[in-house]
């Protein structure tokens, strides 16, 4: 049987107060039990005090169990407080113990009493139906006994008892159903946390959200689910627009592809400068179709190994060996300046990978011949091209997947080269950006370095 945790709370506070309440009642009921224990103490040991009192006690007490009543009371004041009090006394150089009205039992407390090892014996006793107090002492004619019986104080603690057990039940009562209150009230957010999630899970649907005002534990995790959803309902909203973006541009290529490859299947007597033509076109598609599929798979987010490595690298060094592949393959000229302290800490190919875009991107709007400034600062690298710049509506834009503005419509590219640049600045901890320059665009990006030692 699963219990709510409303429920397990409440049964879990019921037992707490329980629990403390049974403590407090043991505490209460010995210290009365003691208390009660010390006046009856105290009582008997006024009696034994009153009879070295009485001048000739053996006597008086003798006559007294007897059945004669002299005119003195051998017991003393002490005796006349209580109904019930039991007397035994052994005279000095007696062998045989006078008892009023029963015997009272000696034990080895007692005997040790009687044999002088002891001054006084205190304990409970059970004679007959009742439980006594009993005293045993000497005084200056013998060894007494004196007992009281305890039915007033049993009863007392009887009824105390049952005060206390009735009030632990009470107490465990109410606290169950306060506990239960409060973790209803408590729980509650818990409860729609619950019923969101399942929501979530049965119909796929991420706008639901709990709508909770307070600040603790409760709080928070519901904000937390809160905010979850919402990353969560991003990333599907990212993912679909990603998946029809790629499928728009994927469906250029491929229909370009495709018609090339019909008409060179039906025109068999097809001149062969339109035949190579064909070919090439194919060629180039094919070749802008693997960019586009190696760019969707890199942004995808892992690296192929699904691991990356990091470490400290110099981001001049790294401008430089791009650049020399850039001008191996362009024939451009790729000026790169960069200051002595550009050490970051990163992911080498993924930061390669980000300047080779951004070269790629100054190369394609650069005029043919023109050269291509790479400035190193630190940890921020900026390309300079030589192009026609980027319109101020277009800029807030230049990130985005597959964005491409409206002069760039007819350029080769597939629109995902700078939001990769994006993309590793932004696991790096830093920015991409895009400025104007006198020639041309500035576009780059800045992430944090290693600080440098005085030493």
């Amino acid at each position: 049987m699963r219990l709510s945790l409303r429920v397990r709370i409440a049964i879990i506070s019921a037992g707490a107060v329980a629990i403390a309440i049974a403590i407090a009642t043991l505490i209460t009921f010995n210290a009365t039990k003691s208390e009660l224990l010390t006046e009856v103490d105290a009582s008997l040991i006024e009696i034994v005090e009153g009879f070295d009192e009485v001048d000739d006690f053996r006597d008086l007490f003798t006559a007294f169990v007897s059945g004669e009543r002299p005119d003195r009371n051998p017991f003393g004041r002490g005796a006349r407080g209580f109904d019930a009090v039991y007397f035994q006394f052994l005279p000095r150089e007696a062998t045989t113990a006078i008892a009023f009205p029963v015997a009272l039992p000696v034990g080895p407390a007692e005997q040790s009493v009687y044999d002088g090892s002891a001054a006084l014996a205190l304990r409970t006793v059970r004679v007959g139906d009742d439980n006594l107090r009993m005293l045993t002492t000497t005084i200056s004619t013998g060894t007494v006994q004196v007992a009281r019986s305890l039915a007033e104080v049993d009863n007392t603690l009887q009824g105390l008892g049952s005060v206390l057990r009735l009030a632990a039940v009470v107490g465990a009562l109410l606290a169950g159903m306060v506990g239960y209150v409060v973790a209803k009230g408590a729980a509650r957010p818990i409860g729609q946390l619950a019923a969101a999630a399942e929501h979530v899970a049965e119909t796929q649907e991420l706008v639901a959200r709990i709508d909770v005002q307070r600040n603790d534990e409760v709080g928070r995790l519901a904000h937390s689910f809160n905010a979850m959803l919402a990353a969560l309902e991003d990333s599907r909203a990212q993912q679909h627009r990603l998946v029809h973006d790629a499928g728009h541009e994927l469906r250029t290529p491929l229909t370009a592809i495709r018609t090339n490859v019909e008409l060179l299947g039906k025109m068999d007597d097809l001149p062969a400068d339109e035949r190579q033509q064909m070919i090439t076109d194919i060629d180039f598609e094919i070749q802008e179709l693997t960019t586009l599929v190696g760019e969707l798979v890199e942004l995808a987010g892992e690296p192929p190994t699904g691991v990356a490595v990091v470490g400290e690298l110099d981001l001049g060094d790294l401008a430089d060996r791009v650049a020399e592949k850039y001008r191996r393959r362009t024939g451009r000229g790729i000026n790169v300046s960069a200051e002595s302290a550009a050490v970051v800490v990163g992911d080498e190919p993924q930061l390669e990978r980000a300047i080779s875009n951004l070269i790629d991107n100054a190369d394609k709007w650069s005029p043919e011949g023109a050269a291509i400034d790479v400035v190193v600062a630190g940890g921020r690298v900026s390309v300079v091209d030589q192009g026609p710049g980027i319109d101020a509506v277009d800029r807030p834009y230049v990130f985005d997947r597959f964005y491409r503005a409206t002069k760039d419509r007819s350029t080769p590219g597939s629109g995902l080269g700078l939001s990769i640049v994006a993309k590793a600045a932004e696991s790096h901890g830093g920015i991409a950006f895009v400025e104007d320059s006198p020639s041309g665009a500035v576009v780059g990006f800045e992430v944090p370095v290693v600080p440098q030692s005085d030493t």
